[in-house]
């Protein structure tokens, strides 16, 4: 019972449920498509994605058009296993969106007009404030923004013109 190929195959199983936990995947800026809007997602300070339980990803190009395609998501919100957003901070660093601190400010054009910027966890907001001006946002205020956006015009963003 102590073979080598016995105490392998014990690790490999041990070692099964971590591998297949779900992950954000990093993002092709310039090359991946909104699951909501469906632009071009290019700008590395903004990109977020949501992963399902089975680890299919989707990617958004603004975290409005993420939280526009939860809301709008009603059926199979029980198949998601992670929300990620960028932090502006670190472009291309993806960060828990529950975790994340949140900025609504027009000084900081996110893709989609909303003017919703994340941050690390570690971000202090008065500096954010003091930097950028605007309001300190979680992720459930930003999901509340998002809806009442929807509910007013129909939309959870509005592109550049």
């Amino acid at each position: 019972m102590r073979s080598p190929a016995l105490r392998l195959a014990l690790l490999m199983l041990l070692a099964l449920p971590a591998a297949c936990t779900p992950e954000p995947r990093p993002i092709r800026y310039g090359e991946d498509t909104c699951a909501h809007c469906i632009m071009t997602v290019s700008d590395a300070r903004y990109g977020a994605e949501l992963v399902t339980t089975t680890g299919k990803t989707y990617v958004f190009d603004s975290i409005e058009c993420l939280a526009g395609y939860l809301l709008q998501e009603r059926d199979g919100t029980d198949r998601i296993h992670s929300l990620w957003v960028t932090d502006f901070e670190q472009p291309g660093t993806l960060i828990p969106a529950e975790d994340a601190v949140f900025l609504h400010s027009p000084a900081l054009r996110s893709p989609m007009g909303m003017n919703l910027t994340a941050f690390a966890p570690t971000a202090d907001p008065a500096r954010l404030r003091a930097e950028h001006g605007g309001e300190i946002l979680t992720w459930d205020d930003v999901l509340a923004l998002v809806q009442t956006r929807q509910a007013a015009g129909g939309h959870a963003h509005t592109r550049p013109r």
